[in-house]
């Protein structure tokens, strides 16, 4: 009873306690767990009621956001407000089966949040069988998977509106349904049309996942050689890896130029059929700092190479942005715990203001609800903020990469000669 009021009538320290689980994937249970052990009174009894207020500050902070993030977006872009968005879809529960879904959209000249569209097929009043006239939640009705396509939908016929932007390139993974879908949907008209582009890491992992297919389905067959595909000095995982690395370098490495693009893709191919006695080393890199040995020394499948496709990588960019906005949802959902809308649009909503505007902007939600922030809070946010900053450039400097990716091979290699060795596991086995 010590603690001030704010303008929901709600105790501020009950809003700080509900609003701090909530930023850190907890409810109830656990707050009366924290409320134990630190030897405080239990939490609010109705703790619901005061998610939904703090929901109230976080939608109209986390819209500023978004509008700021567009506005940021149409500067760069020459002031033209027909950009480009990434869209990617995220679902609280694997398989395709999600009562919860997430589609979003961020700036390709920002990497921030410029929309998110909050999806569900469940509604607490419907799913307990009770025939009282009640607001329904469910807000999506069909396949949990055609969420994304929906969602996309959702956020292009709302962007001239809520952002006064028009998305006419369409950022997405090898799936083009939802692209398919605001094609014929035509959300800015007749004379506007969208172009799809392609993410270069959905693309040069399907290199990769090619390989690995053909390796299965050749498991065990003979070849003209008299040796299967697969083996040592032959097409191992690790191998598998090597052409995914060279795949999508040579589309990095020549981003706006789609025939050095190609060129660099079939040197991969060449480089890797050739010998001593027959070196195909002609589309390798000259000179000492070529990847390519032979050609070092010297100096001291192909609709992964089509033209269409390639052109489509040109901009160099990546839905890595959607990635890491998902992975700072899902921080907050637990995909074992399930939760309603209400709880769901806070977590999200706080992802995104947090992820754009870091962890200070949590000051604003409190502030709107009539809360003074105070000085512990603000030099804790504000250090949170500063090591998000230092993590971020550490895991983008070449060094990092390159360690995280030699880390990675050698644990498959390890994992190789592991399973040579030993038997694999089958249900059964004596």
């Amino acid at each position: 009873m010590t603690s001030a009021m704010n303008r929901n009538r709600l105790y501020n320290v009950n809003t700080r306690l509900v609003y701090g689980m909530r930023s850190i994937g907890k409810g109830r249970h656990a707050a009366q767990t924290f409320c134990a052990i630190m030897n405080l009174p239990p939490p609010p009894a109705r703790f619901d009621r005061e998610v939904f207020f703090i929901n109230e500050s976080l939608s109209e902070i986390a819209e500023a956001s978004m509008r700021k993030a567009a506005m940021e977006t149409v500067e760069l872009n020459g002031n033209n407000r027909d950009i480009c968005g990434a869209f990617d879809g995220s679902w609280q529960k694997r398989g395709h089966t999600s009562l919860n879904g997430v589609v979003t959209a961020t700036s390709l000249l920002t990497g921030k949040v410029l929309a998110v569209e909050i999806l569900t097929k469940y509604c607490q009043t419907c799913s307990q069988g009770k025939g009282t006239v009640h607001k329904c939640t469910k807000n999506y009705k069909g396949y949990s998977g055609g969420m994304e396509v929906q969602g996309a939908v959702n956020i292009f016929r709302q962007s001239e509106d809520s952002l006064n932007i028009r998305y006419v390139q369409y950022l997405g993974d090898g799936d083009s349904k939802g692209f398919k879908k605001v094609q014929e949907d035509k959300p800015y008209g007749e004379g506007v049309e969208i172009e799809k582009l392609e993410c270069i890491g959905h693309v040069h992992k399907r290199m990769g996942a090619r390989l690995g297919r053909l390796k299965k389905e050749l498991k065990g067959i003979k070849l003209d050689d008299g040796k299967t595909l697969a083996g040592a000095g032959r097409l191992t995982n690790t191998e598998i890896d090597l052409f995914q690395t060279y795949y999508g370098l040579a589309i990095r490495r020549n981003t706006g130029n789609v025939e050095e693009m190609r060129k660099s893709v079939w040197a991969t191919y060449f480089h890797k059929i050739s010998t001593n006695e027959k070196p195909y080393h002609q589309l390798c890199p000259k000179g000492l700092d070529s990847w390519c040995g032979y050609n070092k020394a010297q100096a001291q499948n192909k609709d992964l190479a089509d033209k269409k496709l390639l052109e489509k990588c040109t901009h160099g960019c990546t839905q890595n942005p959607n990635e890491s906005f998902n992975n700072c949802i899902w921080e907050r959902l637990p995909k074992t715990v399930f939760v309603g809308l209400n709880v769901l649009k806070t977590d999200v909503l706080d992802a995104v203001i947090t992820f754009s505007d870091g962890s200070s902007s949590r000051k604003k939600v409190l502030e709107l609800m009539g809360i003074k922030p105070g000085l512990n809070m603000e030099r804790a946010l504000c250090a949170i903020d500063v090591r998000r900053v230092k993590e971020a450039e550490k895991a983008m400097q070449t060094q990092s990469k390159e360690q995280r990716t030699a880390k990675r091979n050698q644990k498959r290699r390890r994992e190789e000669e592991e399973k040579e060795k030993e038997d694999g596991y089958n249900p059964g086995m004596h």
